[in-house]
């Protein structure tokens, strides 16, 4: 079973709980030395704090944001925000080396989770 497990294991969880939100990286991600080839994460978890603090961080870094949930930007960082929650080791540093593949996975799944897309479609990459 220590397959299944990754960094941010909290242990006492179902096995569907744990595959529900997890994204397989087709390139494994070096972190802390440590090769990880799951990410865990958890928008559920997110606050209006949070996505404020993504946009304020995109901001101070003269980064300007028009349509939150279209801009790669601000994906990457409420992805980064999302994996804090269930693998805090994880940094948004860590993330920005994901491969592009992993990365465009990364920002559809928070893109879908901005624009509130049923879970069903998001498999299908429409919402039609």
């Amino acid at each position: 079973m220590d397959e299944n497990r990754t960094m941010g294991d909290l242990g006492g969880e179902t096995e569907e709980t744990a595959t529900e939100n997890v994204l397989e990286l087709k390139h494994p991600l070096k972190v802390d030395g440590e090769e990880i080839d799951k990410i865990e994460y958890d928008f559920d978890a997110l606050t209006a704090k949070d996505l404020h603090e993504a946009s304020k961080y995109l901001k101070q870094l003269g980064i300007p944001v028009s349509v939150p949930a279209l801009d790669m930007d601000y994906q990457l960082t409420v992805f980064g925000k999302a994996v804090k929650k269930r693998m805090p080791r994880v940094t948004l540093n860590d993330l920005m080396r994901l491969s592009s593949a992993d990365a465009m996975k990364a920002t559809g799944l928070t893109r879908d989770f901005l624009l509130d897309l049923d879970p069903g479609q998001r498999e299908l990459g429409s919402d039609e």
